[in-house]
């Protein structure tokens, strides 16, 4: 394959990536829709984690889509490649917790948070990319 073949296919596939990840962004409406649904569980940020490393296709089916309000202590707070706010809880590793992103709206309530402070989010579960990801978040 050329050269100018390989730039081309290359400028594509991150095209289609930068499409995904703009899409992939939570907005207020969607955390507002979350907000005002039951959850479908209630969990620590541990036992969550444990079933996804447990069997995670199992997990998958079960969790994937639903909201569930989870509760842990914060081992990390921070921005996403998406400058999105987020909070990490349980584990206390690299990537053995569970993480909740949060709209911009909510950047003055996480940015009031500190790590080692245990909380509750409300959120829905997206699946796992070494943490649990949970997106759509609010705290309880």
């Amino acid at each position: 394959m050329g050269t100018i073949r390989k730039h081309i296919l290359s400028a594509g596939i991150l095209s289609a990536l930068m499409l995904l990840a703009i899409g992939s962004v939570d907005t207020d409406e969607d955390t507002k829709r979350i907000q005002g649904q039951a959850p479908d569980y209630r969990t620590t940020a541990d036992a969550l984690f444990s079933e996804f490393k447990e069997n995670e296709v199992a997990a998958d089916a079960k969790y994937k889509g639903k909201i569930v309000v989870v509760s842990g202590v914060i081992q990390d707070i921070g921005k996403d490649v998406m400058d999105q706010a987020y909070i990490v809880l349980g584990g206390g590793g690299f990537l053995d917790g569970v993480q909740c992103t949060f709209t911009e709206s909510q950047n003055a309530s996480v940015g009031s948070l500190t790590k080692g402070e245990s909380v509750s989010v409300k959120g829905e579960i997206s699946g796992k990319m070494g943490n649990v990801l949970i997106t759509k978040c609010s705290l309880q």
